[in-house]
């Protein structure tokens, strides 16, 4: 659902996190802390395996200047098919989880979906289920040690290290909507009902990236007060929530091409901010990111948190109560189809575009997006956005 992976080159090439030395930039992110953000508790809740861990983590790492080390992941060749797709559930055990039947009807319907949208044929393995503790072990712990700095601290020190904060976020952001410079009124005309401040009217983007900055900041801050059922806050120190870990996973040995997970990812960043997650308050419901072990050179997950639960906020941002099963796996297909359209043909995102799989989901109103889908008004090829190859895909090669 996000393509914040994409361009991300450009937005190394503006320096956004150079402004200070990098010991500055944690004092200010981290309150001076000596501990990684995805330390013991991210990659495993287990106490022997969290000191373990922790060992590790300490270690030192040598830093590398990897900002100008970025390539871009080829289109793959899927002109063997169907294309094969290893698949893992991805289970946080505090939080409600999808049946095995509801994922097996998951993947039937978005193999058929693609072939509909997208004409490949694919197959899906039998889905293997593993913790959200395993899966976050895969993390090269040199790589948390890279990009630990990209994470927004939310709970800022002093309004000095707030207003720092904003503003880094919002030259990341604008550097993402530069991306959309060919289509700046039909993207501020989707942004802009969904504003904390709808009245106020944005002309261009700078405008439009400070107040998204502010919608995300106000949005993100509500799961913060949020419990789960076990009590406990949904959000918590263990990491599983900072989407800058879940784009990290493909730089580790994890075998996967595609992961389905229950764990909510709602969190703010200094890098690849994007236009429909900022909306929704930092929550990424998808990515398409690079994997240096798949046979495509990338990974996708999709996260149903947002389908299986129900909050004030999530009722608004969904435009529904609650959703029937039906609901939830057809919802979920239309999300994964959307993401292995990255995936695949490296297609981009039709903002506008209501009948297209490929144009983000406005807040988190599945039910809206699906009923307009139209693969007839909307097929490879037909714009800019959905020409294979329209989104590039990058890669750090030292990481």
């Amino acid at each position: 659902m996000k393509l914040k992976h994409f361009s991300y080159t450009n937005m190394q090439s503006k320096a956004l996190l150079l402004a200070v030395p990098l010991a500055l930039m944690l004092c200010v992110l981290n309150a001076c802390s000596d501990t990684v953000n995805a330390p013991s508790e991210v990659l495993n809740n287990d106490e022997q395996s969290s000191k373990k861990l922790s060992k590790q983590l300490n270690d030192h790492v040598e830093l590398t200047d990897s900002k100008t080390d970025w390539s871009v992941v080829p289109l793959p060749d899927i002109s063997r098919q169907p294309v094969q797709l290893s698949v893992a559930s991805v289970v946080n055990s505090r939080f409600k989880q999808l049946t095995d039947s509801q994922i097996k009807q998951i993947l039937l319907t978005s193999q058929l979906m693609v072939k509909k949208f997208f004409d490949i044929d694919i197959e899906f393995s039998e889905t293997e289920v593993i913790s959200i503790e395993e899966t976050f072990n895969y993390l090269d712990p040199s790589v948390i040690a890279q990009r630990k700095s990209e994470i927004v601290d939310t709970d800022f020190i002093d309004a000095a290290a707030k207003s720092k904060a904003r503003e880094e976020m919002q030259q990341a952001l604008y550097a993402t909507l530069s991306n959309y410079s060919g289509n700046e009124q039909s993207v501020i005309n989707y942004a802009q009902p969904y504003l904390l401040n709808p009245d106020e009217k944005q002309k261009d983007f700078i405008g439009l990236s400070y107040a998204l900055i502010d919608t995300l900041l106000e949005r993100l801050n509500y799961w913060q007060l949020q419990k789960a059922d076990d009590g406990k806050p949904v959000l918590n120190h263990n990491g599983y929530h900072q989407w800058v870990w879940w784009d990290s996973l493909g730089y580790s040995k994890m075998p996967y091409d595609v992961l389905i997970t229950n764990q909510l990812v709602a969190s703010a960043e200094y890098y690849a901010m994007d236009v429909h997650s900022s909306m929704r308050g930092g929550i990424t419901a998808g990515t398409t990111t690079y994997s240096k072990y798949a046979s495509l050179n990338s990974y996708v997950y999709i996260m149903v948190y947002p389908m299986l639960n129900d909050t004030t906020l999530l009722e608004t941002l969904r435009g529904d109560e609650s959703y029937s099963t039906e609901q939830i796996i057809n919802y979920s297909a239309a999300l994964l189809t959307h993401e292995l359209g990255h995936m695949l043909l490296h297609l981009g995102h039709p903002f506008g575009n209501k009948a297209c799989i490929m144009s983000p989901t406005v807040m988190l109103n599945y039910r809206d997006w699906v009923e307009n889908l139209d693969a007839e008004l909307c097929a490879v090829g037909s714009s800019q956005d959905m020409k294979p190859g329209a989104a590039n895909l990058d890669y750090n090669r030292s990481w």
